[in-house]
């Protein structure tokens, strides 16, 4: 490639950095400036780079302005990766699996082992439709109970479980939400409801409204929940957006992915373009002893997996601080797999 055509490309994917950088932090003006926030790493990357070529050629202004950007963009990357150890109260945990399977999906084996691989305690699926249930019901009735929801549409929606559910409902709220699965559990002697949401996606400015609107309809409601509280969901918007952190400022929930590193769970196809936008958010109360991606489901979103606990009276550990060791209910011979 000829150094010119080599230059005008940097210069490109420089401006686009910069760019994005400064219109995402803009995003509650428009629901099309939002979208410019979802892809900071993205911009840590290129502008990382491009500020070393500023630095290498001598030019101190773009090396500034580089390095200015690049630092906006590194400290809203930098909680998910400060590790901060929660002490559980007791050595059991709890496992979680998200996964949007993809209304289209028919790669059932694919689905199928992805739950098998978890292991998990709790299986939340959306974008569940007839054929999923019929092509999925061996895996299904391994659980101990579950509860299904399909719908022709995107927002079907299926839990399975090993911990037995004291309720289960879905609620639309105001009738303007997408079907959201509201269960109640009890898990030594503490109260704990699970929500599982799937908003619509903002692809016009309608449907970014109908988002904000439910995240703002299911903050409050998450807050006046008694006991302990684990939103999972594909939320349509990344820990960044003005949006995603409002329904984090209302609800009280705290992110799951911060201490974890980012894991970017859609599109699962092009990985370098990968943004977060499946999240599992959950009161101070609960411990995140580890979260990570799952494996593929032939849809184009990654599970999400959390194994959590009850945090202790004491509070947190200190980064440096001991580790230890955590028996999981996954891991129980007991429990069905």
């Amino acid at each position: 490639m000829p150094a010119y055509f080599l230059t005008l490309l940097i210069f490109i994917l420089w401006l686009a950095a910069i760019l994005g950088t400064i219109l995402g932090l803009f995003g509650e003006v428009d629901w099309r400036i939002e979208l410019f926030s979802h892809f900071r790493m993205q911009y840590a990357i290129l502008l990382s780079m491009c500020t070393l070529l500023f630095v290498l050629a001598g030019d101190l202004n773009g090396s500034i302005f580089s390095a200015v950007c690049l630092i906006i963009n590194l400290s809203m990357l930098a909680p998910f990766y400060r590790r901060r150890k929660c002490k559980a109260k007791s050595q059991t945990t709890y496992r979680l699996i998200f996964a949007n399977i993809l209304g289209t999906n028919t790669s059932y084996k694919k689905i199928q082992k992805a739950i098998e691989n978890a292991r998990a305690d709790l299986v939340l699926l959306v974008e569940v439709r007839p054929n999923h249930i019929v092509a999925l019901q061996d895996t299904i009735n391994g659980y101990a109970q579950h509860f299904t929801y399909p719908s022709e549409n995107n927002f079907g929606v299926a839990l399975l479980t090993n911990i037995p559910v004291e309720t289960v409902e879905i609620q639309d709220f105001d009738g303007t939400c997408t079907p959201t699965l509201i269960a109640r559990l009890i898990l030594e002697g503490h109260e704990l409801t699970l929500i599982g949401m799937h908003p619509y996606p903002p692809k016009s400015k309608e449907q970014a409204r109908r988002r904000d609107h439910q995240f703002a309809t299911i903050a409050p409601y998450a807050a006046a929940l008694n006991g302990e509280v684990l939103l999972a969901g594909d939320l349509n918007a990344t820990s960044w957006s003005h949006s995603f952190q409002e329904l984090i400022r209302t609800s009280g929930l705290l992110d799951s992915q911060k201490g974890f590193g980012l894991q970017p769970s859609w599109p699962a196809s092009f990985l370098p373009l990968g943004i977060p936008i499946d999240h599992a958010l959950h009161t101070p109360g609960l411990c995140v002893i580890k979260r990570r991606l799952g494996s593929p489901t032939g849809s184009d979103h990654q599970p999400i997996i959390l194994d959590f606990s009850f945090k202790s009276e004491t509070g947190w550990l200190e980064a440096d601080s001991h580790s230890y060791d955590i028996k999981s209910t996954n891991d129980d011979p007991r429990m069905p797999k």
